[in-house]
């Protein structure tokens, strides 16, 4: 009896640990990096009427965070499974009820019934098909993963562009889309529709993260012309 009350205080104590950094880490990006929001469809707010699969581009390690954040309440993530096992990130991510574990160096389906699950009782789930961070500029190739997710399911695909740029006396910029449906066609193989959608969305992205950058006229090449990153030898 007196172990399992030990256990009840242990569980509250982490719970409430896990809270204080959720807000903590919140708080942190919204003050220092101050995020502003740009719009251009019928969404107007973060504040989403109907669940949504929401895809970014990846530039940094904080745009998980910084998304979770501003996409606040009824969210989920897909996280990869690596990371989660990570020793560095397990205490944390293992004890999150909204992250999905995928595993992306091996064939997993496991995950989208998980996501599945998360859209049906109402929550949005982020995803970043690059599947890691890219830092010179371009798109890595999305994975097909979301578009099979959104086209099984039926919801919308929400895009956001990122700037990528988290420094002091810099608001970060982020460009949100339409909410798009990706609908299933008769008489194309499923893999290449797949493949299509993403590289359509892959191209949308860029576009998106060059108007939160303020460019203009930047061409992303299609996903098998991309080359590939060249990761400097200290980074290695």
């Amino acid at each position: 009896m007196i172990e399992k009350a030990k256990n009840i205080i242990a569980d509250l104590f982490w719970k409430f640990v896990l809270i204080l950094v959720v807000y903590g880490v919140r708080t942190y990006l919204l003050i220092v990096y101050r995020p502003k929001m740009k719009f251009l469809g019928s969404v107007k707010s973060t504040d989403l009427k109907q669940p949504m699969i929401i895809i970014a581009n990846h530039t940094s390690m904080l745009d998980p965070l910084m998304v979770q954040s501003l996409f606040f309440h009824k969210r989920s993530i897909v996280v990869a499974k690596d990371q989660v096992e990570d020793p560095h990130f397990h205490w944390a991510l293992s004890r999150f009820k909204n992250v999905i574990p995928c595993d992306r160096f091996n064939l997993d389906t496991e995950w989208a019934l998980l996501a599945k699950k998360e859209l049906e009782k109402g929550n949005s789930v982020i995803i970043f098909p690059e599947g890691k961070c890219r830092y010179d500029g371009l798109l890595n190739e999305f994975k097909t993963g979301f578009a099979f997710l959104a086209r099984s399911t039926g919801y919308p695909v929400l895009s956001l562009g990122i700037d990528g740029i988290y420094k002091m006396g810099h608001r970060t910029q982020i460009v949100v889309d339409e909410p798009e449906k990706i609908e299933r066609v008769k008489g194309i193989p499923s893999s290449k529709h797949l493949a299509e959608r993403s590289e359509y969305f892959r191209q949308k992205v860029w576009n998106l993260k060059q108007i939160a950058l303020g460019q203009q006229g930047a061409i992303l090449p299609v996903a098998a012309e991309t080359p590939e990153e060249v990761v400097p030898e200290e980074s290695k």
